[in-house]
């Protein structure tokens, strides 16, 4: 309650403090880990953590990503409604590398956004390719060293 008084006046009114708080968001892998394998082509769910730190739910968070040219990045949900202050929330991302992308590492960006308030994270992906080729090189040097021994078994040495 609040009063004023001046002279022959007085006023009384009720006062009162509405303290809001801001949401803060934070986007992290299972367990603070930042980095995940993916094959070549195939697509590989990987678990993210959204966190709200601030001290205001965090309403309507969208989810988005982006990894290098033709690679394809969807979220599982692909929001959340609501993020209470102190929350975390598990969500899979599920990203498919280009099916000619080469065996190594690669930086895929990972962002949650609400309402003016955003977090993103960098994910070290390492692509592993297939190996199909390989042993299909080894078979076809296997095949050609054994027509060769053959060959010299046959015919000898003239």
């Amino acid at each position: 309650m609040m009063r004023a008084a001046a002279e022959d006046a007085n006023v009384d009114t009720k006062v009162v403090l509405d303290i809001t708080g801001q949401p803060q968001l934070g986007v992290a892998g299972r367990g603070g880990v930042l980095s995940a394998t993916a094959v070549a082509g195939k697509e590989s769910s990987i678990p993210i953590e959204i966190t709200n730190t601030g001290t205001a739910p965090a309403d309507d968070v969208e989810l988005s990503g982006n990894g290098p040219s033709g690679w394809k990045v969807v979220f599982e949900p692909k929001s959340l409604d609501n993020l209470a202050p102190g929350q975390n929330r598990e969500v899979q991302a599920l990203i498919t590398p280009s099916e000619k992308a080469v065996a190594g590492d690669y930086v895929t960006s990972l962002r949650a956004t609400a309402r003016g308030e955003s977090a993103s994270a960098t994910f070290r992906i390492g692509v592993t390719t297939s190996t199909l080729w390989g042993v299909t090189g080894i078979g076809i040097i296997a095949v050609s060293l054994l027509v060769l021994v053959g060959a010299v078994a046959r015919f000898g040495r003239r």
